[in-house]
C-alpha cells in the first residue's frame, strides 16, 4: 500500500525542504539548488528554434570555387551534344521506334531542365557591379565640379558570371563619357531651364535572351556637325553625309583614337575609352547602340547575351558544310524567283523586300564552298538582323532547329571574319557559328 504523509508549515517558521514521505517505488531526484540552475544554464546553451524568427526567411547558402561552375557547364554542354547524338542519329531515320521516341522525348526533357538549372546557378545580380559607379560620380564630380546624381534601375537582373566580368569597364567608361561630355555645368543648365545637377541613369532589363543595360544623360547630347566634321578630318567616311543616319555618325565615338576633345584631359581627348567599350561588349558577343537628341541628352545601349555556353541556332547546309545561324538574329527564311535579284553598277546582289532593299551575301562565295546550288531561285534566303540592319544569306537548304553549345575555336586556327565559334552536331559533324553582326558590318560598311 502507498502512503503520503502532509506536515502544513507554521506561518512564522522559516520555510524548509521537507522531506516527503513518498513510497512510489522509484528514486526521486531533489530539486536543483539556485547555484545548480545558473551553473546548468552556463553548460547548456540554448537550442535555437528550428524555424527562425517568425517572419525572417534563413537562407542557407554555399561558396562554390567557379571553376567547378564552369567544368559543371561543359559537362552539360556534353550531355546536350551526346543527347542530339542518340536521339538524332542518323541510322535512326526512317525506324518505327515509337517507345524510343517517347523515351528521348523524356531524355530532352530533363537535359533542357538539368541545363536550365546549371545555367539559374551560373547568375549573377548586377546589383555589385551597378554600385561600383556610385563612388565614380562622386569622384568625377568633385573634380569636375560638375552636381551629378547617379540613379540605379533593375539591379537585380541577373547575366552569367563570365559576362558581368566583361561589362564592369565598359560601364564605367560609359560613366565617365557622360559626365565629362555630356553633363553641363550648372550655370548652363540654369540657362536652358535644367535642373542645376546633372542626372545619369543606369538600367538594366532582360530582352529574351538578352539583357539591356542603358547608360542616359539629361545632358548636352550629341553634336552632329562636330562628330562628322572630326571624322572627315581622320578619313572614315566611307559612304555619302547625305546616306549616314543619326546612328551611323555617332557610331563614329566608337572608332579608336576619336576623340571631340581639342585638348587632353585627365577623363578624355585620348580616345581610347570607347574603344575599350566596343572591344569588352564584342567579345562577349554584345552591341553597342547609341540615340541622342539635342540638349535632351544621350542613351548608350548595351545589348549582351544571358550566357556564352549554349544557344538555339538553325543549321543549314552549303555544299557539304553547316553552319549554325543563331535563331535571336534570323527575321525570316523564304525563296525568291530569279526575277526578283536586283544588281548594282558595282556587281553588288540586293532583294527588295517590303519597299526596302536588303544585301544578299552567298556564303558559298564568301567562305569559298563548292556547290551544285548556285541560281538564287533554288536554294533558301535567311533573313538576319542586328542593330536594326538587315542582311540576307543565300544557302542551299535548312537542316532545322538545334540547341548548340559554342565552342572557341583553337588558337592555331587562323581567325576568320564571319566566324564566331563552332559546335558538334547530332551526326557527330562539325558545324560553324555564324557571326552575324561580323557579317552585316561587312557588307554594310
Amino acid at each position: 500500500m502507498k502512503e503520503v504523509i502532509l506536515t502544513p508549515l507554521a506561518e512564522e517558521a522559516k520555510p524548509t525542504a521537507p522531506k516527503p514521505i513518498i513510497d512510489l517505488g522509484e528514486e526521486i531526484p531533489q530539486p536543483n539548488t539556485e547555484k545548480a540552475v545558473k551553473e546548468a544554464g552556463k553548460s547548456e546553451p540554448k537550442a535555437k528554434p528550428s524555424g527562425g524568427e517568425p517572419g525572417v526567411k534563413q537562407q542557407s547558402l554555399i561558396s562554390v570555387n567557379v571553376n567547378k561552375l564552369d567544368l559543371l557547364l561543359d559537362l552539360v554542354g556534353e550531355l546536350v551534344i551526346s543527347e542530339a547524338m542518340v536521339t538524332r542519329h542518323p541510322e535512326l531515320e526512317g525506324l518505327p521506334l515509337d517507345n524510343f521516341h517517347k523515351a528521348a522525348r523524356q531524355l530532352r526533357k530533363i537535359t533542357n531542365e538539368l541545363q536550365d538549372l546549371v545555367m539559374s546557378i551560373r547568375m549573377v545580380p548586377l546589383a555589385a557591379t551597378f554600385q561600383k559607379m556610385h563612388r565614380i560620380v562622386r569622384d568625377m564630380s568633385r573634380k569636375l565640379g560638375k552636381e551629378v546624381h547617379l540613379k540605379v534601375v533593375g539591379e537585380e537582373t541577373e547575366v552569367d558570371k563570365n559576362i558581368i566580368e566583361h561589362i564592369s569597364d565598359p560601364l564605367m567608361h560609359l560613366i565617365r563619357n557622360a559626365m565629362d561630355h555630356g553633363i553641363e555645368t550648372a550655370e548652363e543648365r540654369r540657362r536652358k531651364n535644367k535642373p542645376a545637377y546633372g542626372t545619369v541613369t543606369l538600367e538594366a532589363k532582360s530582352a529574351g535572351s538578352d539583357v539591356l543595360i542603358e547608360v542616359r544623360d539629361d545632358g548636352r547630347g550629341l553634336n552632329r556637325e562636330r562628330i562628322l566634321e572630326k571624322a572627315k578630318q581622320n578619313g572614315l567616311l566611307t559612304k555619302d553625309e547625305a546616306e549616314l543616319s543619326d546612328r551611323d555618325v555617332f557610331g563614329f565615338i566608337l572608332l579608336p583614337g576619336f576623340s571631340t576633345k581639342e585638348e587632353v584631359t585627365e577623363f578624355s581627348g585620348r580616345g581610347v575609352g570607347m574603344d575599350v567599350v566596343v572591344k569588352e561588349i564584342h567579345e562577349i558577343g554584345g552591341t553597342v547602340l547609341i540615340d541622342s537628341t539635342p540638349d535632351v541628352g544621350t542613351v548608350f545601349t548595351l545589348k549582351i547575351p544571358l550566357t556564352l555556353a549554349i544557344i538555339d541556332g538553325i543549321t543549314v547546309r552549303v555544299g557539304k558544310a553547316k553552319y549554325s545561324v543563331p535563331t535571336t538574329s534570323i527575321r525570316e527564311s523564304f525563296q525568291i524567283k530569279a526575277e526578283d535579284l536586283i544588281t548594282d553598277p558595282d556587281g553588288n546582289e540586293m532583294i527588295m523586300i517590303r519597299g526596302q532593299c536588303y544585301p544578299v551575301l552567298r556564303l558559298h562565295q564568301l567562305f569559298n564552298v563548292q556547290t551544285h546550288v548556285t541560281r538564287i531561285d533554288e536554294g533558301v534566303i535567311v533573313m538576319v538582323e542586328n542593330n536594326e540592319k538587315g542582311l540576307c544569306l543565300f544557302v542551299d537548304e535548312l537542316l532545322g532547329e538545334q540547341q548548340v553549345v559554342v565552342k572557341a575555336l583553337p588558337k592555331y586556327i587562323k581567325k576568320v571574319r564571319g566566324i564566331a565559334g563552332c559546335t558538334l552536331l547530332g551526326d557527330g559533324s562539325i558545324s560553324l557559328i555564324l557571326d552575324v553582326p561580323g557579317l552585316i558590318q561587312m557588307m554594310t560598311a
